[in-house]
């Protein structure tokens, strides 16, 4: 009886060890900690679209590698991305302002004004026009990134609209129809028009 009990009390005990082994959380991976960093931005802003927007960026984690090469890529791309979400949220903070031609104001922005405020806002100077704009920018290698320009064809021969990526096919941008809004460039009449993606925020001092 005693040994049969014994051996009772054994088996218990391995199936309780194998269920708190199964129950024990495993090591953060890559994916969490990019959901972690997406999570963190801040949703205090003006606009409650702000947040929702943002939450869609893809800030990629840098990746723990020995040696001063891996430490300086990965503070380069902790930079970038934080740039990137200070150009997003601060984009998006204009959403409805009205589009003004020649507007260059809170009150009233064309295209290129709008652009060039925003990125002056986290101290990125930029040209004036679209097409300045686009002469100042590297090619976004690998398709556009949150924070890099996109520019378009529009009312006349080269780069004459501009906007600013957020992710995920969409941008904003100043339009002459409805001001500051959100656009997909997978639209119709954006697709058609559509120049190529430049990258400046890596250029922030």
């Amino acid at each position: 009886m005693r040994q049969a009990l014994a051996a009772g009390a054994f088996a218990l005990l391995i199936a309780t060890s194998s269920a708190i082994a199964k129950a024990d959380p495993v090591s953060p991976s890559a994916d969490y900690y990019e959901s972690a960093a997406t999570q963190s931005v801040n949703a205090q802003t003006v606009s409650p679209d702000v947040a929702v927007w943002t939450s869609h960026l893809v800030i990629s984690a840098p990746r723990r590698e020995r040696g001063g090469f891996g430490r300086f890529a990965g503070g380069i791309l902790a930079r970038t991305s934080k740039i990137a979400q200070q150009l997003t949220r601060s984009a998006l903070r204009f959403l409805g302002t009205p589009y003004v031609f020649g507007g260059d104001s809170p009150s009233g922005f064309d295209c290129s004004a709008y652009v060039q405020h925003v990125f002056g806002m986290v101290g990125i100077s930029l040209p004036r026009t679209a097409d300045a704009q686009y002469d100042v920018g590297s090619a976004a290698v690998g398709g556009p990134q949150p924070g890099d320009l996109v520019f378009f064809q529009t009312y006349t021969y080269g780069p004459s609209h501009v906007g600013i990526y957020l992710g995920n096919g969409e941008f904003v941008h100043a339009s002459s129809s409805h001001g500051v809004m959100v656009s997909k460039l997978s639209e119709s009449y954006w697709a058609s028009r559509y120049l190529g993606a430049k990258r400046l925020i890596a250029s922030k001092r």
